[in-house]
């Protein structure tokens, strides 16, 4: 989203004619009252310079199903790469959308022809499906709607259908979909050999949550129970990971101390960007390049 002329007015009232950033922009800066993301966007941190290979991509299949975890008819997609026919055994790796977003952020930011290209120069070739998880951040809620176990258990039978493999997943996904795809594999270690999660949205106390998203979490004890991933990397060990930020993030900070925790804390890519698209998208290739070889590891010598 760009930035309103209002917007810009503001922020050049905050730079002041010397350039400073004035004592409101310095508070923002500190992320001590809102407004870093406009300081952020005038300082040039979410520039991204390079756009990631895209190619022609394969067939994309959209339906729905009814999901009794959810309650509901659920939307999904499934991105093959290029001169792949539908239904190919192919191995697959779950897309998981960030909040106000669905399945079609899978297209939207361009995932099915990233996938095209990272086949074309040479990753193996996986399929990517992506599901309708709503809102409720990827887990199970107090009204009895569960995306966590509809992607768990509901959307493998799906795939199944498809003549998809529906055992030794990878997952990938943006923002609260970062969260959920870390969340997902510690749920059900055996059921993945890879995640990547771009700018996982997730705080270290149900009272932040509530500061940021009051409809993230119901209670202190629904995040206590499935908020806090801090209990759970330990069921990190043993898979693929890759974790990615851009360093203006409003997350970075939770993930840098969450880092000391994990297996394996270079398994953590901070770099330039923003909570944004652009970002998400820069760091695709390196994560599809992961994901690919993950779920087709090369045969014993």
């Amino acid at each position: 989203m760009g930035l309103s002329r209002r917007t810009l007015i503001t922020g050049s009232a905050i730079l002041g004619s010397a350039g400073g950033l004035g004592l409101w922009g310095l508070l923002a800066d500190a992320r001590l009252v809102p407004g870093r993301s406009v300081v952020d966007t005038l300082f040039g941190r979410c520039d991204i310079t390079s756009e990631p290979a895209e190619a022609e991509p394969g067939r994309v299949l959209r339906a729905s199903f009814f999901s009794s975890r959810r309650k509901r008819t659920i939307r999904y997609l499934i991105a093959y790469p290029p001169n792949v026919a539908a239904g190919a055994p192919l191995p697959v790796c779950l897309f998981l959308h960030g909040h106000g977003g669905d399945a079609t952020d899978l297209e939207e930011f361009g995932y099915h022809r990233m996938l095209a290209a990272a086949v074309t120069a040479g990753v193996p070739p996986f399929v990517l499906a992506a599901v309708d998880g709503g809102d409720r951040y990827w887990h199970p809620r107090g009204d009895g709607d569960d995306p966590l176990h509809m992607l768990l258990d509901d959307f493998p039978v799906v795939l199944a259908q498809h003549g998809l493999p529906a055992t030794k997943l990878a997952l990938l996904g943006i923002s609260m979909g970062g969260f959920g795809a870390l969340l997902a594999l510690t749920e059900a270690p055996a059921r993945f050999v890879a995640v990547a999660a771009t700018a996982p949205a997730f705080w270290f106390s149900f009272d932040e949550a509530q500061d940021a998203n009051p409809g993230a979490f119901d209670s202190a004890e629904d995040w206590l129970t499935w908020g806090d991933l801090r209990p759970r990397t330990e069921h990190l060990a043993g898979h693929a990971v890759r974790i990615d930020c851009g360093a203006a993030d409003p997350f970075e900070p939770n993930l840098r101390t969450l880092r000391s925790q994990l297996p394996d804390q270079s398994v953590v890519n901070v770099s330039a960007g923003c909570h944004d698209g652009a970002f998400f998208r820069s760091v695709a290739p390196a994560q599809l390049k992961l994901i690919g070889e993950a779920l087709t590891p090369p045969p014993p010598a």
